[in-house]
């Protein structure tokens, strides 16, 4: 998998790129055909208090691709809460992919069921 992280209105450390590549990293365990993973940290600035740090991650899987944003109080904290909800609906991508796959497989006429 490969994995983009930017940085826009700030920015950003390395620390805080190591960080987010080791928690989205993690999501190539779940599906082998995850071609890229894009995440953006954002800072809205017109903004004075309460959630102002974003997180914007697209996975491209085939089939259509997985966008997701959330917003928190910390930078850290936003990317703690996108990388389950990106790993739930990872899963709903691959078990419908899988799904579709196992309909469209045509029957073994060869078993000599009747």
């Amino acid at each position: 998998m490969d994995l983009i992280v930017s940085g826009k209105n700030f920015r950003l450390t390395p620390s805080l790129k190591n960080y987010v590549e080791q928690k989205v990293g993690r999501l190539s365990r779940f599906w082998r055909r995850i071609i890229r993973a894009r995440v953006e940290l954002d800072v809205d600035h017109n903004q004075k208090s309460g959630d102002i740090y974003r997180v914007e991650a697209k996975v491209e899987v085939p089939g259509p691709d997985i966008r997701l944003g959330i917003k928190a109080r910390d930078m850290h904290a936003a990317v703690d809460l996108i990388v389950p909800k990106l790993e739930r609906l990872i899963g709903k991508a691959k078990a419908k992919i899988d799904s579709r796959g196992r309909r469209s497989r045509p029957r073994d006429s060869s078993s000599g069921l009747v």
